[in-house]
């Protein structure tokens, strides 16, 4: 019981010194004297990730039409199902590029007069619609390698040009996967996931077609089963992550005490924090903030110290938005955090 009390304790004081790096960090970020530095990298920042995005869908556009290519040579040597499990998923590929490149390309040409905040919660719906897609087509193949089982039409040929062929397809991507995951971008992760479920399914195919030639032939459409399987549950497992994120789910509470601590220390005539709602309706988080200043506070102060502290507050890096609204008094009467 003690090592649990204790064990509990030490997080709790390893959140609460982090939480304190972080305002600290905020605070000295956030300053006038740092704001406008602050706002411009996070603008020439957001500019470099968009042209990355670009530049790592279009090669890996490229790469997958080739990789295609090989992985349907292979299923024609082979007549593996795992093959060709692969083969699919290589489809799938093209699809999950094209998907984002459209995505990055709406979102660098976007008509302000139409869309005056822009359009980036498009990277949010391109990952939710590329999931959906991935895993309803592996559900298709896993259905054709059941009915394989059942009709016994096994019979798969694990010769080394398919071999060959697999294996400089999994070389590739690993490297593409270290790539994509060192950028850290929306777009750039579900290129990452993307290829690291190549990876993995690659590998599981190959075995699959080797086991299945010299040993035992079903081992081929159960090794096809288990890829589909595995690129299903990982797809729609990504896409229920994400659903939150679109439908308003609360940020996180680290995130919370940071509004806070940075809202509470920004002027001494605040007197409290009325309401505080933090949420998502995209990648950021948009933040409700009800003020209490003294009712005799000229409007020009007024003004003055809450501008300042929103202008601090969208600029950190998971706020997309804040609202701030003035009372001189406290009614508590809001739903919030």
């Amino acid at each position: 019981m003690n090592q649990i009390s204790f064990h509990f304790s030490e997080e709790f004081y390893e959140r609460q010194d982090r939480l304190s790096q972080l305002v600290e960090e905020d605070i000295k970020n956030l300053h006038p004297d740092n704001a406008e530095r602050r706002c411009e990298e996070a603008h020439e920042e957001y500019s470099n990730n968009l042209v990355w995005d670009r530049r790592f869908a279009s090669a890996i556009f490229v790469m997958n039409l080739l990789i295609l290519g090989g992985n349907l040579a292979a299923a024609f040597l082979s007549g593996s199902y795992s093959v060709i499990s692969a083969f699919v998923d290589s489809s799938m590929d093209i699809v999950s590029s094209v998907i984002v490149y459209i995505t990055v390309y709406l979102i660098t040409h976007t008509n302000k007069f139409n869309y005056p905040r822009g359009r980036q919660r498009l990277e949010l719906m391109a990952v939710i619609s590329c999931s959906i897609f991935m895993g309803v087509a592996n559900i298709m193949m896993i259905i054709q390698s059941v009915e394989a089982i059942v009709m016994g039409s096994v019979d798969p040929d694990a010769n080394l040009p398919t071999l060959a062929i697999m294996g400089s397809a999994i070389l590739i991507k690993s490297i593409v996967m270290v790539l994509c995951y060192s950028h850290g971008t929306t777009n750039s992760k579900i290129l990452a996931l993307d290829q690291r479920n190549d990876i993995i399914t690659s590998i599981v195919a190959v075995c699959g077609a080797v086991l299945g030639d010299y040993y035992w032939p079903y081992a081929d459409p159960i090794g096809a089963i288990l890829v589909c399987t595995f690129i299903a549950i990982s797809w729609f497992s990504n896409a229920f992550e994400q659903i939150p994120m679109v439908v308003g789910k609360r940020a996180e509470q680290e995130h919370v005490s940071r509004i806070l601590a940075i809202s509470i220390s920004h002027d001494p005539r605040i007197k409290c924090l009325d309401h505080i709602m933090c949420y998502h309706v995209g990648e950021k988080a948009l933040v409700e903030l009800h003020v209490v200043l003294d009712e005799d506070l000229p409007l020009k102060e007024t003004h003055d110290i809450c501008e300042s502290l929103q202008d601090k507050l969208n600029g950190l890096d998971f706020v997309e938005r804040t609202f701030i609204h003035v009372d001189y008094f406290c009614d508590g009467c809001h739903d919030g955090n």
